[in-house]
Parts: structure tokens; sequence; C-alpha cells
């Protein structure tokens, strides 16, 4: 049988700002009682009272381990890069991404400081490049069906060591929900090795940057 501390717990675990915040005592457990009751009750298919799961979350307290801090884990990353003036592409994977990805690499190969990422998921690739490219991947992409572009992006880069991306859980975590809290979107968001690379609106990247630039300050 399910218990009220099972299912809090499990909660509770999918959410890093309710782990966060129950550990930190940054709110009170009868309020974070009173907003999961509802999740408990779902799934245990039977009302539960306020007291039973702030009980819950006070054993579920007890328990947690101290979360490496986020300075702990930032102090060391000290190389951020932004770049402006960027545009992306979004558009359905098809069979020829292969042929479109060495299109751009050739585009792009003999200028100097071009920017250039694609990714490929599962049914959706992206293409970001300098907004002075546009035009020769609108030609490259002319084939293509239900294109979208998205104007007038940034992009902040943040290179890591590789022993803290590898070893140490919460790396990237730290830095978005420092962005979350400050009520910033990142457009994409994509890592390649030891780096972080988000991509944003020209009018929140200042604001993303300030926020990232002061976890490593």
């Amino acid at each position: 049988m399910i218990t009220i501390n099972q299912v809090a717990k499990d909660i509770i675990n999918r959410s890093p700002f309710l782990l966060e915040v129950l550990y930190e005592d940054v709110a009170n457990i009868s309020g974070i009682a009173r907003r999961i009751r509802p999740q408990i009750e779902k799934k245990l298919l039977e009302e539960v009272s306020e007291e039973a799961v702030a009980m819950a979350l006070r054993r579920i307290k007890k328990n947690l381990k101290a979360p490496t801090s986020d300075e702990e884990i930032l102090k060391d990353t000290k190389n951020i890069t932004v770049r402006s003036n960027l545009i992306e592409f979004v558009f359905p994977n098809s069979s020829d991404i292969i042929e479109i990805h060495q299109e751009i690499l050739e585009k792009t190969k003999n200028k100097k400081d071009s920017f250039f990422n694609i990714s490929t998921g599962h049914s959706e690739s992206i293409i970001v490049v300098n907004s002075e490219l546009e035009k020769e991947v609108d030609k490259i992409l002319k084939d293509q069906k239900g294109i979208m572009k998205i104007k007038d992006l940034s992009s902040i880069t943040m290179k890591f060591g590789d022993k803290l991306t590898l070893d140490t859980p919460g790396v990237y975590y730290v830095v978005l929900k420092a962005l979350a809290w400050n009520g910033i979107s990142a457009i994409e968001v994509a890592s390649v090795g030891w780096e972080l690379t988000m991509l944003f609106k020209n009018d929140t990247v200042d604001r993303a940057f300030s926020v990232i630039k002061s976890l490593t300050s």
C-alpha cells in the first residue's frame, strides 16, 4: 500500500525548487503541505489532512542531505562568452539533414568569427547562425517544410571544468534555476563537452548575463 510519506517524497524529489526550499526553510512546511496535498490525494484516491502531509514532510526533511552550494559549484567558472546578432531556424527533420549541414559548413568555413550551431532532435532540427547568413540559409532550406525563424537572438556560453561537469550533480541546474527565479526564459539550451550554451532574445540577454555573472563573481 502506498503511503502519504512515499507520495510526498516522490513529489519533492521531482521538484528541485520544493526540495531546496524544504531543506533551506525558505517556506514553512504547512505552506508546502498545502501546495502538494491535492497531488497526494489524487495519487492515493482519498482525502488526506494537511497535518498528515506536514508530518510526512518533517520526516523527509530530517533525511535530506546538504546540497553543494551554488558558490562551490561555480567557483572556478570564469569563462563566459556572449554572441549577438543570431538567428534560429527550426524545421521538421528530413532525409537530407546531412547535406544541409555540409552546405552551411561550406558557407561558414572561410568567414572569421562566424557562428554556426546545428542540433537534431527526435522530430525537429535547429540551425543557429549569424544574422548576416540569413539569406544564404534561406536558400539552403528552400525545399524544407514548416520552417520557423526566430530573429534578434544572442547566446551566452559558459565554460566549465571537466571534473566539475562529470562529478558534480546540479551544475546546469544552478544556472537555469537562477534564470528561472529572475523570470528569464532561454529559447534554447545545449551542452557540448564542458560548455553550456543558452540562447536568449536580445531584450533579455543583458539581464541573463548579469544573473550568470553574479553566480561566478
